[in-house]
């Protein structure tokens, strides 16, 4: 079997596709960055070792925390009565998934009244070179 002879299918593109994806990118994108700019972004894991973890992979422990902490700020904003971002479900993406966050936010189109994101959430360092320089994105329709 080759790539060239699988059938693959090819996704159609909605009308407003490229305005729903900026409106949800900048909602997720203010979202973050309001918890980040407000102190909620504070994770604190204790261990007993002595030298601490190899840093070439805390994203392999992080990952699972920091998957956590993105659910629990969008979980909270879905629960506080002041929602000024229109987000209107949060569900967490079972292990394994393409995403690790399922968003709906409440957006007017023409046949529907919300717009869904999927988040994968990365976990990298600031303190390893090149690190999450080079993001995955998938985007579908």
């Amino acid at each position: 079997m080759t790539y060239e002879s699988l059938d693959l299918k090819k996704p159609i593109e909605s009308d407003d596709y490229q305005e729903c994806s900026e409106f949800v990118v900048s909602s997720i994108e203010t979202i973050m960055k309001e918890a980040m700019d407000t102190g909620q972004n504070k994770i604190i894991i204790n261990t007993n070792l002595k030298f601490g973890i190899p840093m070439e992979n805390v994203n392999k422990i992080a990952g699972p925390f920091i998957e956590a902490w993105v659910f629990e700020v969008f979980t909270e904003l879905l629960e506080d009565s002041q929602n000024k971002y229109n987000l209107i479900n949060v569900e967490a993406g079972e292990r394994l998934n393409m995403a690790d966050v399922i968003l709906q936010f409440k957006k007017i189109r023409k046949r529907s009244s919300a717009v869904t994101g999927y988040v994968d959430v990365k976990a990298t360092s600031k303190d390893i070179e090149g690190s999450g320089k080079s993001p995955n994105i998938t985007s579908f329709s």
